[in-house]
């Protein structure tokens, strides 16, 4: 480590040093002219600096917010909390029911996706957010999750009307098995899939033979390749798409909440729920 302001300030002590030495040949002044020498000012006690406060709900308190009188506005604070809890996609886009396997719920789901997308990724975009590297950082990250959430659920309608996208989107290498059951129309392909997906699921559930029993009863359907695709799409593609995105945990690798109060010299709660 280096010390360049002590360097630069050395020779400066050292002629202060030398006047003061000179100093003390100099005839010591008389008592009188001692008595007559003015006094020092006083010097008045520094102001204590204004505080502001700032309050937030989160899931279990009311929490105030002390922080320095112009360290932040109001609304950085708003806006930064804002990416506390994130700007996820609520547009369901897999079908949980055989009911809506169909052109209309995909079309409305559609619709709706570009929608809500548009209008979360101007809200969020537009922030002002506490301006430090790292909450800007925060910012660009939560920009990426939601851009690439619309990706992926672009992706799960494009597969419905062009099932031939279920073989080229960004997702197929890593889900290869339910993109190509999806993709096609050969029942020898597509039931296969179905059933290695219930076996699986089967493994981590309570109550696995009511899994079993519903594929007995749905693959006896008529309806049996609309009934697999529900399944496949819904529990098996989404399932391991999801898992390959890369900025899902945004939350879980950030402590997002403590960094957000530590913007604060003192943080008081009020109002908590009881979670024990």
């Amino acid at each position: 480590m280096t010390f360049p302001n002590t360097l630069k300030l050395l020779p400066l002590a050292l002629l202060l040093l030398a006047c003061e030495s000179r100093s003390d040949t100099h005839t010591v002044p008389t008592v009188a002219a001692q008595a007559t020498a003015t006094p020092p000012p006083h010097k008045p006690a520094p102001a204590r600096k204004a505080m502001q406060t700032f309050t937030w709900q989160d899931d279990v308190c009311e929490n105030t917010g002390t922080f320095p009188a112009g360290a932040y506005t109001q609304r950085q604070l708003r806006d930064t909390y804002q990416l506390v809890n994130g700007f996820q996609l609520n547009t369901t886009v897999v079908p949980f029911q055989l009911g809506h396997y169909n052109d209309a719920f995909f079309s409305q789901a559609a619709q709706h996706l570009t929608q809500e997308h548009d209008s979360l990724a101007a809200r969020l975009h537009g922030l002002q957010v506490v301006p430090t590297p790292y909450w800007r950082n925060i910012k660009r990250l939560r920009e990426l999750e939601l851009a690439e959430e619309y990706v992926l659920d672009h992706a799960t309608l494009e597969g419905y009307f062009h099932p031939d996208t279920w073989l080229s989107n960004a997702y197929y290498a890593h889900c290869a098995e339910y993109a190509t059951a999806l993709a096609s129309t050969d029942s020898a392909v597509v039931i296969p899939a179905w059933r290695k997906l219930v076996d699986a699921e089967k493994v981590n559930n309570g109550i696995p033979a009511s899994l079993e029993a519903a594929f007995k009863t749905q693959l006896a359907s008529p309806e049996r390749m609309r009934y697999a695709k529900v399944a496949l799409m819904t529990f098996g593609w989404s399932n391991c798409a999801n898992a390959q995105r890369k900025y899902s945990d945004l939350s879980g690798q950030h402590p997002l909440q403590d960094d957000f109060a530590k913007l604060f010299t003192h943080v008081a709660q009020a109002n908590c729920v009881d979670v024990d």
